[in-house]
């Protein structure tokens, strides 16, 4: 085995994970990559060629490090940490894709993976009667980089702020002194510049007294759940679909919203089998007065990936071979006006797949539901 791949086998938690494997194969026919064109991602043959003592000639980039492997692993096998060693290494050798690689360099230039500039990141503000923004409080509403850039995207952040303002919740946001979370950078394999990142958030976040952070994007919670604590960032991490259910529990927000149709829910990769996060959403989404709800039929665990994870919204895919589009299929075939779904990410692939397949599913964050962004139009 080449030095660098060795290394895998030196980490405890690694070795486990490569020699748990039995190759059952499991993982393989539930990674949705290989739902087009043949296998084209086998965690079973880069774990076995680990456990021989081979390199694998495995491109750890087409990942979308869902863990839709993890969750039908009878050995609890943790791919994705052995998928994330091995971008480690291929970052060190130069073999980062280039769309990854100049996100990276994006961050370090603008504070997002897109190259927007910082002195706009706060846009979208705008028309919020508030004044929340770089303020001190002990609870950051944290948008996320493509909630702040994309315009579709900022009605998710506005409804999101206007609900916590309807509960009365004291809140600041850091409009354009907000930097990336690093999940951009994690997903490089790059180590450095991260820890970098990660510190100077922390900084910001703790010069503005903040203790709990509720994140609009999976992706961002994850980040600050799990990976921030590893660098001394220790903040009660909250998904805004976790603060909202505790704020209906208390009697502190009443959803007012009412919409007469029937809608469905995605459950994000880092939402669910990342955080676990299952049942919150769900009880929001029965708060909405004549909603009808029917799941899809995978869901929870066994939820299709959007394919946006792992740094693919980054990196163009063949629209032929987007999961996306299987996954807006499946909503429709449950009879559904409404496709609700809590990430960005995830709202970004399956507008796109709807267009692209003429389906007719109007797909939503559940903010917007709740907040009443819709107005009950469903056209």
């Amino acid at each position: 085995m080449m030095p660098a791949y060795a290394e895998l086998l030196n980490d405890k938690s690694l070795s486990e994970s490569i020699t748990a494997c039995f190759q059952c194969g499991a993982c393989t026919a539930a990674c949705p990559l290989n739902m087009f064109n043949g296998v084209r991602l086998s965690p079973r043959q880069m774990l076995r060629r680990m456990q021989l003592g081979l390199p694998t000639n495995i491109d750890p980039y087409l990942c979308m490090m869902c863990r839709a492997c993890e969750a039908v692993c009878p050995r609890g096998v943790k791919v994705s940490e052995v998928i994330t060693a091995l971008r480690k290494i291929w970052f060190k050798q130069n073999r980062t894709p280039a769309p990854l690689t100049q996100a990276l360099w994006r961050v370090y230039e603008e504070g997002n993976p897109w190259g927007y500039s910082s002195r706009l990141r706060g846009r979208w503000l705008d028309g919020l009667d508030a004044n929340i923004a770089a303020r001190k409080s002990e609870t950051l509403l944290y948008v996320g980089c493509i909630s702040s850039y994309d315009i579709r995207l900022q009605r998710i952040a506005k409804a999101v702020a206007q609900l916590l303002l309807k509960a009365g919740v004291d809140f600041t946001v850091l409009g354009q002194e907000e930097r990336c979370c690093g999940d951009s950078i994690y997903n490089t394999g790059e180590t450095d510049f991260l820890e970098e990142l990660v510190q100077e958030n922390i900084g910001r976040f703790n010069a503005y007294g903040v203790r709990r952070i509720i994140a609009i994007s999976p992706h961002c919670l994850r980040m600050f759940r799990d990976i921030y604590p590893r660098y001394g960032g220790e903040y009660e991490a909250l998904h805004y679909t976790e603060f909202l259910t505790e704020l209906l529990d208390s009697g502190r927000l009443a959803v007012n919203a009412s919409l007469t149709a029937k809608a469905t829910y995605h459950d994000p990769c880092y939402l669910g089998r990342y955080m676990k996060i299952y049942e919150q959403p769900r009880k929001l989404i029965e708060n909405v007065k004549g909603l009808s709800f029917e799941e899809m039929t995978l869901s929870k665990e066994l939820a299709l990936c959007c394919g946006g994870g792992g740094g693919r919204i980054l990196m163009e895919s063949k629209p032929e071979e987007r999961p996306s589009n299987q996954r807006v299929r499946q909503a429709a075939e449950t009879g559904a006006e409404i496709l609700v779904t809590t990430c960005p990410y995830c709202i970004v692939n399956f507008e796109d797949s709807a267009k692209i397949q003429r389906t007719p599913v109007k797909v939503m964050d559940l903010a917007e539901l709740l907040y009443g962004a819709a107005g009950g139009q469903l056209g």
